[in-house]
């Protein structure tokens, strides 16, 4: 009984059949699963596999990401598609989703965000927490792996932090922080340090006065918003002129 609480969790390879599906790759692993990338001969999909022992370890925390993501029907989530649970296996398929992760992009490609397509992007990401919010859940892990983009469409994953916002231990406000930080991941990927000397952001990026308020009262250095509507009319006030 011991021996087979820590026994390590098979791990697929490519080519391999699992189910109904043939495992392309491995996309990542995290402390709580491994997500794959697998077909069934005509679609592409995800398979997030759970590991044994953090379902023990954790309980029914593990579970919240199933019990959210059934419950959204949103173009930038993937959709829930079914459950799995065998001897050997407990985990979940769900709908994959195109485009590269922006830490990629950031750190892999050097890519640069113009002020513009940070306003599309950073539109897309209110868009999301307003559906999200309005469903009475936060996400708590907006973070440049967790996005993906091809170039046009943003989408959010990963919901394994995700909770039912309860107004006390779960608050919508944390979203705020998170998106305030992936916006400054976007903006420092344009910024060149100049010197030795390193600052705080509100002080080495060249930032307007109303995209400086902005990212302070998400990031918590001003008093933070309290709902993403007023982060939404101020967000829009920012980028005025890119609409």
């Amino acid at each position: 009984m011991v021996l087979s609480l820590f026994r390590r969790d098979k791990q697929y390879w490519p080519s391999e059949q699992f189910a109904d599906y043939t495992i392309e790759k491995t996309i990542g692993e995290g402390r709580f699963g491994i997500c794959y990338l697998v077909s069934d001969g005509q679609k592409s999909y995800i398979l997030k596999q759970l590991k044994r022992a953090m379902l023990k370890k954790a309980g029914v925390k593990v579970r919240f990401e199933e019990e959210i993501l059934r419950s959204l029907q949103h173009e930038s989530v993937p959709r829930f598609i079914k459950k799995i649970e065998r001897e050997d296996f407990n985990g979940y398929v769900l709908e994959f989703k195109e485009g590269r992760t922006f830490e990629d992009i950031i750190y892999l490609d050097k890519h640069v965000f113009e002020r513009e397509e940070i306003y599309r992007v950073g539109r897309q990401l209110v868009e999301i927490l307003k559906y999200l919010h309005s469903k009475s859940i936060v996400h708590r892990d907006i973070r440049v792996p967790n996005t993906l983009y091809d170039g046009q469409k943003v989408n959010l994953v990963d919901f394994g932090l995700a909770r039912w916002i309860n107004n006390e231990k779960y608050r919508a406000d944390m979203d705020f922080a998170f998106l305030g930080d992936f916006l400054l991941h976007l903006y420092y990927a344009s910024f060149e340090l100049k010197g030795f000397k390193k600052r705080p952001w509100y002080d080495e990026l060249q930032l307007h006065p109303k995209e400086l308020l902005l990212l302070k009262k998400l990031m918590g250095v001003d008093q933070r918003y309290t709902s993403i509507f007023e982060v939404e009319h101020d967000f829009y006030e920012t980028f005025e002129a890119y609409q």
